[in-house]
């Protein structure tokens, strides 16, 4: 890894050697939300990360949906079932944060988005539990909270760069 690189993986735990990853640890940064022997995750190198998450990436509940969505219609198309052709599942449940956020147009563009990102999914939350419980690996992963993304927030005020920035992300606005 070059000095300054920063290495984000959300993919496969065996894909990266945990050795390779502690070597190269100083030399920029790392999230890692997949772990080589999961769920028996290395310690040294939780200590390491920026960011570490245990294996969440997907477990939005939009994601969720989603993949779910895929598979009914992949089964729709290969049993023939046109009414299931373009199923989607019911309403999702609303955020437990407030659904509409507003940007302070005092602060540069660059915290308005860190400031909405935040709230709609704080990563430093999941990153500190299982720096508390890295036994918890598996536990964290399968009482997940209902976690929404973007398109199920609105953001208002904010400068028009900082709005823009969102929009394209996924955000609506009021």
């Amino acid at each position: 890894m070059k000095p300054g690189a920063w290495l984000f993986s959300s993919g496969r735990g065996e894909v990266a050697d945990t050795a390779a990853l502690k070597r190269a640890a100083g030399l920029g940064g790392m999230v890692l939300d997949v772990w080589e022997n999961e769920p028996e995750i290395d310690r040294e190198l939780l200590s390491r990360v920026r960011i570490g998450t245990p294996h969440i990436a997907g477990y939005s509940t939009d994601g969720k949906a989603n993949g779910t969505a895929m598979s009914v219609r992949a089964l729709a198309k290969f049993f023939d079932l046109p009414k299931l052709a373009e199923w989607r599942p019911a309403e999702l449940p609303a955020p437990r944060e407030p659904q509409v956020i507003e940007l302070d147009s005092r602060l540069p563009e660059a915290e308005q988005v860190a400031a909405a990102l935040r709230h709609s999914y704080d990563i430093r939350l999941d990153d500190q539990r299982l720096r508390d419980d890295p036994a918890g690996f598996e536990t964290q992963r399968g009482d997940y909270r209902i976690r929404r993304e973007a398109p199920a927030f609105a953001i208002r005020g904010g400068g028009a760069e900082a709005r823009a920035s969102l929009l394209r992300i996924g955000f609506r606005t009021v």
